[in-house]
């Protein structure tokens, strides 16, 4: 729309200018966008590293293609009777943002943020993972980021409970100091029944969490037993029978199919994972220790010598290579009736029949040793080019000539080996990869034979997809939130609201346990239940915050409404800043507030019968400023609402009348 300042003109003509109608109108912001923080196997978009970055996503396959899946190590202890049928199954959770993810999704979730604060590892997780000073970390991360609304981080279950109680403090602190975004919290131990002592979930939960702030977050117990499956691998499963360690060889007596799966772990254990896991090896490989310190094997000797470092590379690889393939010694038959050894695989990796034929991994050992006895003197640089096989002398004058330009020299075959053992690194790491995917299949293949073949192991794989994956309630909670936002809006509590993808609840909570859940007469710390109700599934049945003795923001729904209004408004008023602080300017103000504020009375958010009973909206000289604001540069509005408040406690009175007639 253009408009001219009419006073200003000067030249003849024709002029116009168009007159604004309608005041400014309020956008309102999204309400449901959560940002899920914790541990994932990945952590890369476009090739870099994502660690303690804000990544927004929109489905599971988004989350999986950045950060990987569930974590593939958790074991699964299974007891067997005495007739091998199975008793019990127990799978410690672990990490737990690709469970909450799913569940997040599987509620209705739609938009979302993720943080990983660091890849899984055997390492126990600590709070410097997410919260350290001095150091970017998770929590500074998001004061950057304005779209999420609220705040999941489900791998805070790991922590100690002193680490917990801290994260969960910074979690609500930042909430109140952003003023627009909300934290959906777990219970520690969460998956515990309550035992009203000094040891009690509940209690302990309510002391840690302290007392600020608490009405900028919502806490949910018990935790649930998801329909999510564990995929377990033979390797991963431990037997337990009449009290006592049992193998499966024991079990399963007589079974090929055992034999090659243990053997097949070996060769995983000692061959594989030693070197895909050896970080110095996989960048080796890329040539990236010029003129760095590098670990030969031995020690790690600084390099300030192309032909020391070049010398010092022929011998680590050329060591790594041989340790590799001599560490199969022991094991034989590792491919059932072939007779083919471990060394046998990795030498026909590109043609596995074709075993008499030169591998290209002894291709890559024959040259790195002939590299290596023709390098005299290497670790104290007093190699000529001379003293090189005619090969390399003539491959470096050629790459002198047309690279490097000049007759050959030191330097030009000193690069040009560089070069060379850098390519048989990087082969050699792709053989052992190769290998390592063909061990990876041959399991796969064993288990599922395996499984097909066998009773007792078949009866093991269903208990263990059975158990169900158990997951704290936050990510379920994000979803609901998000669906209930989306159909009904903010202004309905996310309660009553029936829990998708879950078997049950660990604790069955019944209406005693729960009142004092719900309202807590000490501190007024509430806690809202997820219960089971017969013929009606799993419900989440509480609505409030942990502020649960505030008579503003008591409920969830409430303090999100105004989260809501409060950003919309904030956002809208921008505009306004620098204009002139006069009637003109309030009257426009007023109006685009208020039209907002209709607009959310007419949609069943404010109560009232009239407008004007559901909310106000002052701003003037005399009502909400003095001449000394005015001149202060302040323009102060003042609004008030009315929001709805769910109907927690529906009473229903009988009495008995006196016959009419």
């Amino acid at each position: 729309m253009s408009q001219i300042n009419e006073s200003t003109i000067k030249t003849p003509g024709v002029y116009v200018n168009e007159i604004p109608s309608f005041p400014p109108s309020i956008a309102q912001v999204a309400t449901a966008v959560p940002v899920f923080i914790g541990y994932t196997q990945i952590a890369t978009k476009n090739g870099k590293s994502v660690v303690n970055q804000a990544v927004r996503i929109s489905s599971l396959v988004q989350y999986v293609q950045y950060f990987g899946a569930d974590y593939q190590d958790l074991t699964a202890d299974v007891t067997l009777k005495n007739d091998n049928s199975v008793d019990s199954v127990v799978i410690s959770p672990k990490y737990q943002l690709f469970n909450a993810i799913q569940m997040f999704y599987g509620n209705g979730g739609i938009n979302c943020y993720i943080i990983s604060v660091g890849t899984y590892s055997s390492s126990t997780p600590v709070i410097d993972d997410f919260i350290k000073a001095g150091e970017t970390r998770c929590l500074d991360v998001l004061r950057k980021e304005d779209e999420p609304t609220l705040i999941v981080i489900p791998d805070a279950i790991l922590l100690t409970a002193s680490e917990f109680n801290v994260l969960t403090q910074a979690s609500l602190s930042l909430c109140a100091d952003l003023q627009d975004r909300f934290a959906i919290l777990d219970v520690l131990k969460g998956d515990q029944e309550r035992t009203y002592d000094n040891d009690d979930v509940i209690t302990n939960f309510r002391t840690g969490i302290g007392s600020s702030n608490l009405n900028y977050g919502a806490a949910y117990y018990p935790w649930l037993r998801s329909s999510l499956s564990y995929s377990f691998s033979y390797k991963n499963i431990t037997l337990q029978k009449n009290g006592n360690p049992a193998v499966f060889k024991d079990i399963i007596q007589n079974n090929t199919f055992i034999t090659q799966l243990d053997r097949a772990d070996v060769d995983v254990k000692n061959l594989i994972n030693p070197f895909i896991n050896d970080p110095t090896f996989t960048d080796f490989s890329t040539g990236v220790y010029a003129n760095t310190s590098i670990a030969d094997g031995y020690n790690a000797i600084p390099v300030n010598n192309d032909k020391i470092e070049l010398g010092l590379r022929i011998s680590y690889i050329k060591d790594v290579l041989l340790g590799f393939i001599g560490l199969n010694a022991t094991i034989t038959d590792v491919s059932p009736g072939t007779g083919r050894t471990t060394k046998d695989i990795i030498a026909g990796y590109i043609n596995p029949g074709a075993l008499g034929v030169l591998s290209p991994m002894d291709q890559f050992i024959n040259e790195l040793l002939l590299i290596d006895v023709n390098f005299p003197g290497g670790a104290v640089g007093s190699a000529t080019v001379a003293e090189f096989p005619n090969t390399y002398v003539n491959a470096a004058a050629t790459v002198d000539a047309t690279v490097y330009g000049g007759a050959a020299d030191d330097t030009a075959a000193v690069k040009f080996i560089k070069s060379r053992v850098n390519n048989l690194a990087s082969n050699a790491l792709n053989a052992i990869l190769a290998f390592a995917s063909e061990v990876s299949l041959r399991v796969a293949n064993l288990e599922i034979q395996l499984n097909d073949s066998n009773a007792v192991y078949n009866n093991i794989t269903v208990a263990i997809k059975n158990q169900g994956i158990i997951v704290p309630p936050s990510g379920a909670m994000a979803g609901i939130y998000a669906s209930v936002d989306g159909s009904r809006g903010v202004w309905k509590a996310p309660a009553n609201v029936s829990v998708s993808g879950v078997v049950e609840p660990l604790v069955n909570i019944d209406d005693n346990t729960q009142q004092d859940l719900n309202i807590d007469t000490d501190a007024g710390k509430s806690v809202n239940a997820v219960r089971a109700f017969t013929g009606k599934g799993i419900l989440v049945w509480g609505a409030r915050t942990l502020d649960g003795n505030s008579n503003d923001f008591r409920y969830i729904s409430v303090r999100r409404f105004y989260i809501m209004v409060e950003e919309s408004v904030k956002k809208a008023a921008m505009q306004f800043v620098f204009e002139p602080n006069d009637g003109n300017t309030w009257v426009r103000i007023r109006a685009m507030i208020e039209n907002y504020l209709t607009n959310l009375w007419r949609l069943g958010a404010l109560a009232g019968p009239k407008p004007e009973q559901a909310f106000y909206v002052k701003v003037g000289l005399g009502q909400t400023m003095t001449f000394d604001d005015i001149l202060n540069g302040k323009m102060i509005i003042e609004i008030g609402m009315a929001p709805v408040r769910p109907a927690e406690f529906i009473i229903l009175r009988f009495s008995q009348i006196q016959q009419q007639a």
